[in-house]
């Protein structure tokens, strides 16, 4: 039988024993709590930071978005800038080549009438061959002038210029060659 001198130190081992179970047991069952919160802090970490970064991620999306509207609509605003001063350049352009174009015909129209005088003029004073070589040459030289009025279609505002005093050259060797023609006669 065990007695109570017996029992005692099997008793005082047995609570030791199971004592030691005890703490270590609640110790791993408050590891285990302490992980487990550790994890669910993590969790809700990692949850608040994705939707931070989906914030950043959709803030920067909506600025980039902004900033690729902006700019097209500065590009479009640009090509509508340039295209309007395109037209108003070759409006201008259209209107110097008139203007040219105006000017020199007049001047051809007027000094073609005074062909057509000195023709008159000359048929009494010279012989019919000599008259129609002089307005044959004549008539020429305002053919050319003419042509170079037709040539002014292809001119652009770089080379407008040039082409208006190559015309306007024409027109004066056209009066010279009209002048030398009525000292002639």
């Amino acid at each position: 039988m065990l007695t109570v001198r017996t029992f005692l130190p099997i008793a005082i081992v047995m609570s030791v024993v199971a004592g030691c179970d005890s703490p270590t047991a609640e110790a791993q069952a408050k590891a285990e709590r302490a992980q487990l919160e550790a994890e669910q802090k993590a969790a809700e970490v990692a949850t608040e930071l994705d939707k931070k970064v989906a914030e950043i991620d959709q803030r920067a999306e909506r600025e980039t978005d902004n900033a690729l509207r902006e700019a097209a609509e500065k590009l479009n605003n640009a090509a509508l800038e340039a295209q309007e001063k395109t037209v108003e350049a070759q409006a201008e352009l259209l209107k110097a080549r008139d203007d040219v174009r105006a000017s020199a015909t007049r001047k051809i129209e007027d000094l073609e009438k005074d062909v057509a005088e000195l023709r008159a003029k000359a048929e009494k004073k010279m012989s019919k061959v000599e008259v129609d070589r002089m307005v044959k040459d004549l008539q020429d030289q305002s053919e050319a002038v003419r042509r170079s009025l037709r040539d002014l279609d292809a001119a652009t505002s770089t080379n407008l210029e040039q082409m208006k005093k190559s015309v306007d050259q024409r027109v004066e060797e056209l009066d010279r060659a009209i002048q030398e023609a009525r000292r002639r006669v």
